[in-house]
C-alpha cells in the first residue's frame, strides 16, 4: 500500500502530459495558419484533454477548421459546424496554460467571440440572447492580455448594438447603450494591432449610426 501511495503522484503527473502523438500533430499544425486544413482537421479524431499548449493547439485548429467550414459547407451542415467551432474554441481556451505566450492566450478567445457572433447573427430570440451573453464571457479575459483590450471593445460594441436593434433594451436605455458602443468602437479603432478588424470596425460604425437614426427621438 505504501508503495502504491508513493507511485500515485508520479502516475498523476504522467496523466498531466499530452501524448507524443498529440505533441507531434500540434507541431505539424503550427506550420500552417489555423483553418488551412479545414475538413481534415475538423473531422480528425484525437484525445487531448490536458492543460498544455499542444492540446490547446489541437482544439484551436479544430475550432478554426469548423468555423471556416460553417461558412462554406452545404446549408444543412452549417449549424453543426458552427457548434463544433464554438465547442472546440471554448475547449482551446480552457486548456491554454496561464504561462503561454500572450497571442496563444488571446487567440482562442478572439476566435470564439467571432464564432459566437456569426452564430448570433443567424439566431433568434433566446438563442440570440444566449450568444450575446456568451460573447461577453468569451472576451472577459482579453483586457488582461497584452493587445486584447481593443478586440474586447470591438466585440462588446457589437453586443450593445445588437441588443438595441433586437429590442432587448427598453427605449429609455437604448441611446445610452449606443453611446457606450460608440465609446467601445473608438477604443477599438485606436488600439494597436487591429488591422484585421479595420473593415469590420467600419461596418460596425455604420450599424451604430443606423441604430441611432432609428431611435425616436434620434440619439444625439
Amino acid at each position: 500500500m505504501r508503495r502504491i501511495l508513493l507511485l500515485l503522484p508520479l502516475l498523476l503527473a504522467a496523466c498531466q502530459q499530452p501524448s507524443r502523438e498529440a505533441v507531434t500533430l500540434a507541431g505539424e499544425l503550427r506550420r500552417v495558419p489555423p483553418g488551412a486544413q479545414s475538413e481534415a482537421m475538423a473531422d480528425r479524431g484525437f484525445d487531448c484533454e490536458v492543460q498544455d499548449r499542444a492540446c490547446a493547439t489541437l482544439w484551436l485548429y479544430r475550432g478554426a477548421a469548423c468555423a471556416q467550414l460553417a461558412e462554406s459547407a452545404p446549408e444543412a451542415q452549417r449549424p453543426a459546424r458552427r457548434q463544433c467551432a464554438v465547442t472546440a474554441l471554448r475547449r482551446a481556451g480552457e486548456l491554454t496554460p496561464a504561462d503561454a505566450p500572450a497571442q496563444e492566450r488571446a487567440e482562442p478567445a478572439l476566435r470564439l467571440a467571432d464564432a459566437l457572433e456569426r452564430s448570433r447573427d443567424r439566431a433568434l430570440g433566446e438563442a440570440r440572447r444566449a450568444d450575446n451573453a456568451a460573447i461577453l464571457a468569451a472576451i472577459a479575459p482579453l483586457p488582461g492580455i497584452p493587445g486584447g483590450t481593443g478586440y474586447a471593445a470591438h466585440y462588446r460594441a457589437g453586443v450593445g448594438i445588437n441588443r438595441v436593434v433586437a429590442g432587448d433594451l427598453p427605449p429609455p436605455e437604448r441611446c445610452a447603450a449606443l453611446a457606450a458602443a460608440g465609446t467601445d468602437l473608438a477604443a477599438a479603432a485606436a488600439a494597436p494591432g487591429l488591422p484585421p478588424l479595420a473593415d469590420r470596425i467600419a461596418q460596425r460604425r455604420a450599424s451604430l449610426e443606423a441604430a441611432r437614426d432609428a431611435q425616436t427621438p434620434r440619439c444625439r
